[in-house]
């Protein structure tokens, strides 16, 4: 009789869950993974995680912030699987990965706003260029960028004065769009999204900073390996490239 009880307790936690017999566990829906990203790629990982649920089935979490902040939540939440960034970021981490995929190429710009003409990115040290926004060097990957070009362009010090430093390359964009700055340091991803309601965006010269590799870094500590697999397999297919060069990469 016991028995009896357990068998049809089980098979209603079977049907509750939607589970058939002979159904696939890969279509369950306690499948997930949480992706974790710098805010710059907010655009392009949401577009990835959209294209992979509608793939896969696989239910896909997303948190976005700077990079400083998206890597401590990785290593104390216990809940991201997967972080989104520059390699240097994620190589110099204290978070542990298991492996990385290579997205694409990151690329640094200049955005100005409505009403200038700016034709070259060293023209912010021009006398009526008064406001130019960066990310934080220390916490983003395109602050840091920005720093390398400005110090190896010898433009630091003549535009010191005009610098405003801020945390994360969405906030660099919504100051150039409301005019609060001049121009602005972002990333081709975050602008692409904004070109048409701005004055233009220039491409800084690759040579005067690092190169920027974007990739996928699964945690060692990832609470769902399984779909964590899928996942890396999805980022090598023709559709992700595609929408990575959509978005700048």
């Amino acid at each position: 009789m016991r028995k009896l009880m357990f068998f049809v307790a089980l098979a209603g936690f079977v049907l509750a869950q939607g589970v058939l017999p002979g159904s696939s566990f890969e279509a369950c829906a306690a499948d997930k993974i949480t992706l974790a990203s710098g805010a710059g790629y907010k655009k392009m990982v949401t577009e990835l995680a959209q294209a992979f649920t509608a793939q896969s089935g696989i239910e896909t979490e997303q948190i976005y912030g700077n990079m400083g902040q998206t890597l401590a939540q990785a290593k104390n939440s216990g809940l991201v699987d997967c972080v989104i960034g520059d390699k240097r970021f994620l190589d110099a981490s204290v978070v542990r990965f298991a492996a990385q995929y290579e997205i694409g190429q990151g690329k640094l710009v200049l955005a100005y706003a409505k009403g200038l003409e700016i034709k070259d990115p060293s023209d912010i040290q021009r006398a009526d260029i008064t406001r130019v926004a960066m990310p934080d060097p220390k916490k983003a990957i395109y602050g840091r960028a920005a720093d390398e070009y400005l110090r190896n362009g010898g433009l630091s010090e003549k535009i010191a004065d005009k610098l405003l430093v801020v945390s994360t390359v969405p906030q660099v964009s919504s100051y150039v769009l409301s005019k609060e700055v001049d121009a602005g340091f972002i990333n081709l991803t975050d602008a692409k999204a904004i070109e048409d309601k701005v004055g233009g965006i220039l491409l800084v010269d690759q040579a005067y900073y690092s190169p920027i590799l974007i990739v996928a870094g699964a945690l060692e500590s990832a609470p769902h390996a399984d779909t964590l697999k899928a996942f890396a397999a999805f980022l090598a297919t023709d559709r992700a490239r595609e929408i990575a060069r959509k978005h700048g990469l």
